[in-house]
């Protein structure tokens, strides 16, 4: 498995230039992190982490041409978008036991998965998150 460095982006092991972004590949195989530039990562990391607080919306209106940023911004919507459906399930289905009891538990997980992110941002590390990783990209 092949990541784009600079988007981070999955993409096959006998391709020259990212489908996503279009730029030169130098590709990480296995499920080692992602390489950003380190001025993208040093100029960006600040808004790469306040990514995970503001639902994606700081880096999208700072740092837009960030792949760095772009990583997290992706990983902090998908936070995000199962926040919300973690809420609204368990709002419609609390007459159920269950599924409250199950919402809360994943807003928890997802909590967590916040915390690991704003972490990794601020490490300057493009590694991705569990379980979101293997989700498409929202925002190139």
């Amino acid at each position: 498995m092949k990541y784009c460095p600079h988007c981070g982006a999955e993409i096959a092991d006998d391709v020259r230039f990212c489908p996503t972004c279009g730029k030169e590949t130098v590709v990480v195989v296995n499920d080692a992190e992602p390489q950003f530039d380190p001025q993208d990562v040093a100029d960006n990391k600040m808004l790469a982490m306040l990514g995970y607080l503001s639902m994606g919306v700081l880096p999208m209106l700072g740092c837009r041409n960030s792949a760095f940023a772009m990583h997290h911004v992706n990983q902090a919507l998908w936070i995000f978008i199962g926040s919300m459906l973690c809420s609204l399930a368990s709002g419609i289905l609390a007459f159920t036991v269950i599924i409250p009891i199950l919402g809360g538990i994943a807003l928890i997980v997802l909590f967590v998965f916040e915390i690991m992110g704003i972490v990794r941002a601020l490490k300057g590390s493009g590694k991705p998150l569990p379980f979101i990783e293997k989700l498409p990209v929202i925002i190139k």
